[in-house]
């Protein structure tokens, strides 16, 4: 790889861990949900700078062009997000549901007490 291409790829990824830690440490995100995020740029990080690793591994794996290898972690590490999305809005669905129907039994001993008052008087 270019020592160049390489660098500036370095300085990227390093912009981004940087961005991840910013809105932890301002409460925008929460650590369960960039640990995948952070995961992502330590991994980005380690191939910048250990490319023949990655490669001798791509190449025993029987990938054969190193940009693959690349595609791969990049479709696993989007997965790997889709998934854990997808277990936060539906635990965020279940918990809303559960609102609702609170909401809605409160609501109606609401009315049956303003029944019984107006129905005293």
């Amino acid at each position: 790889m270019n020592i160049i291409l390489q660098t500036f790829l370095l300085i990227m990824v390093l912009i981004y861990l940087i961005f991840i830690i910013y809105l932890l440490r301002k409460s925008k995100l929460e650590l369960k949900y960039a640990l995948l995020w952070l995961l992502s740029g330590i991994i980005v990080m380690a191939v910048l700078i250990f490319p023949a690793f990655f490669l001798g591994l791509a190449s025993k794996i029987g990938i054969v062009e190193p940009v693959n290898m690349i595609f791969l972690l990049q479709g696993g590490f989007l997965l790997l997000i889709c998934i854990s999305l997808s277990v936060i809005v539906s635990g965020l669905n279940k918990k809303i549901r559960i609102l609702v129907q609170e909401t809605a039994l409160l609501e109606k001993r609401i009315r049956d007490l303003e029944e019984k008052r107006t129905d005293a008087e």
